[in-house]
């Protein structure tokens, strides 16, 4: 599959995923249905032990989720931004700038490679990492005139 498709007037764009990243999520996923495995066979009481393994087993579909549900669709007013159950909404008239950052601070983005997306409404903003990183960028830039393209970040015209 690549890595934007279009789908009901939006374009969706994947996260860009960090290997290390990923081999840790994957990791974690390994570990909790492995611990789930362990907590069934070697419980002592059947209701704890249920409970416990079900836990491990929602903990690890939570991750992968988010690894899988990661996305970002810009659609013709707004960008709608995905990531396992979590969902923000911006509009594209509220956008001020997008740039690059490589901020590790906790974000719907699963890559480094992010870029910092602020709007009015917010104070911090969101960090997103679509890939690929330019056609998104251009994509934006079309969709809200309001945006000027600047090298790799778009900043409002005037």
């Amino acid at each position: 599959m690549t890595s934007f498709a279009e789908a009901s007037g939006a374009t969706v764009y994947r996260s860009k995923t960090d290997w290390w990243l990923a081999a840790v999520l994957w990791a974690a996923v390994l570990a909790l249905v492995a611990s789930a495995v362990i907590v069934w066979v070697a419980g002592g009481s059947a209701v704890l032990g249920l409970g416990t393994g079900a836990l491990f087993l929602a903990l690890a579909a939570f991750v992968v989720w988010v690894l899988r549900g990661t996305r970002y669709e810009l659609h013709p007013d707004r960008l709608v931004v995905r990531s396992g159950p979590f969902r923000w909404t911006v509009p594209l008239a509220a956008i001020q700038e997008v740039h690059p950052t490589r901020n590790p601070l906790s974000s719907p983005a699963l890559s480094l490679d992010r870029l910092q997306v602020s709007y009015r409404g917010s104070r911090i903003g969101i960090m997103i990492s679509p890939e690929p990183r330019s056609a998104f960028l251009q994509h934006l830039a079309a969709r809200a005139p309001h945006l000027e393209l600047r090298g790799d970040r778009l900043v409002e015209r005037g």
